[in-house]
């Protein structure tokens, strides 16, 4: 086989304008930057000066909480270590007791023909216990103050930082809103 002279020939002159479209797209670029590199820098505008603002006082501190149910606000009161709040550590704990909060599941409401109110609590092992007003669940001696649809609400008695401790309300709400 061999190759003949005129398409070899066309060959070589597309390389050469292919290569030589290249060099001129460096030398463009080069000279770009040439150019820019050359101009006179210009001076970085100082930050803007800080404002001062005034303090913001607080007074509604002495007011209800608009984050507790009111369900839980008579029951929080001002309660501390001098107040007398301890946990009973002579009562025998309830069967939930063993568990964090957060390890069990609020799973629903019954109401008995009495009119009682009990919650259904789901463990961590998947078995459902049931629950009333005034029994205890949680870690912290949480006493259960009310049973909802959606939530229970209990006290929950933890230490403070002042070597006491205080009464802390806390919910168990249903994943199912």
């Amino acid at each position: 086989m061999s190759i003949k002279p005129r398409s070899m020939l066309v060959t070589l002159t597309v390389i050469g304008l292919g290569l030589s479209g290249c060099s001129d797209r460096i030398g463009l670029a080069s000279q770009a930057m040439d150019t820019i590199r050359n101009q006179a820098t210009k001076p970085i505008e100082p930050p803007p000066q800080a404002q001062l603002i005034k303090d913001f006082v607080y007074s509604a501190n002495l007011l209800r909480s608009p984050f507790l149910p009111p369900s839980l606000v008579n029951l929080q009161g001002a309660t501390t270590a001098i107040d007398g709040v301890r946990p009973d550590i002579n009562r025998v704990k309830q069967p939930l007791e063993q568990y964090g909060l957060a390890q069990m599941t609020f799973r629903g409401m019954l109401t008995s023909s009495k009119g009682q109110q009990y919650a259904l609590i789901q463990r961590p092992d998947g078995s459902i216990a049931s629950v009333k007003v005034g029994d205890y669940i949680g870690l912290n001696n949480g006493r259960i103050v009310e049973i909802t649809a959606t939530q229970i609400n209990l006290i929950e008695i933890v230490p403070d930082s002042r070597a006491g401790f205080v009464e802390k309300p806390q919910s168990l709400v249903s994943p199912i809103s």
